[in-house]
């Protein structure tokens, strides 16, 4: 029986209809339990990669911590591994990243919404508009010089955390030194809300 292969698609996992296609340019989660797979290809995006080891270890909290998390580098399988698959290949898939390099030239202003749907969590960029802000999940505001996480008074603790993870992420994939600064709504400061005029 050929395990349930995830494909990391901009911020979702997505069931692969063909198990053994592994796109270079991708991230997949495997699940063949008791062990869980991070296949990582050599081309794939710093966010791809992120998302690609935390829903892993979601995953294994799900599982409470029974599940076996093995790393593999694409290009450098071993033989149990390609072994799961009846036809294992490398393709040059590569889709695309939600995380932009952002030029430095124009200093747009971002802004990601993260939510949970069942047992996933999503992350999409939205307008920078106040009516964006929904106090059912949180937001990740990119102002150049400071990235702020916006928690609204209905998200769920899941949200806040994966809120704060993506944040991070994002922070790790600019230049120069920005700040983190969580907000919860209703305490928003004066120059979080200056970002929306």
């Amino acid at each position: 029986m050929e395990p349930t292969v995830f494909h990391i698609q901009k911020g979702n996992l997505v069931k692969m209809k063909d198990p053994g296609a592994f796109g270079r340019g991708d991230c997949y989660l495997v699940d063949a339990f008791p062990k869980l797979y991070i296949w990582v290809g050599p081309n794939s995006s710093v966010d791809e990669k992120f998302l690609a080891a935390a829903e892993a270890v979601f995953k294994d909290t799900a599982l409470k911590g029974h599940a076996d998390i093995d790393h593999i580098d694409g290009g450098q399988e071993p033989e149990e591994f390609k072994a799961l698959f009846d036809d294992f290949r490398l393709t040059d898939e590569d889709t695309a990243g939600i995380l932009k390099k952002v030029q430095l030239a124009t200093h747009e202003y971002k802004l990601w919404r993260v939510h949970r749907e069942g047992d996933d969590t999503f992350f999409a960029e939205v307008p920078v508009e106040k009516s964006s802000l929904k106090s059912d999940d949180v937001f990740v505001l990119d102002t150049w010089e400071d990235i702020f996480v916006w928690r609204g008074t209905g998200a769920s603790a899941r949200e806040k955390f994966d809120g704060t993870m993506i944040a991070r992420r994002y922070d790790a994939e600019r230049v120069g030194v920005q700040e983190i600064e969580l907000i919860e709504e209703g305490q928003e400061p004066e120059e979080f809300l200056k970002a929306f005029e």
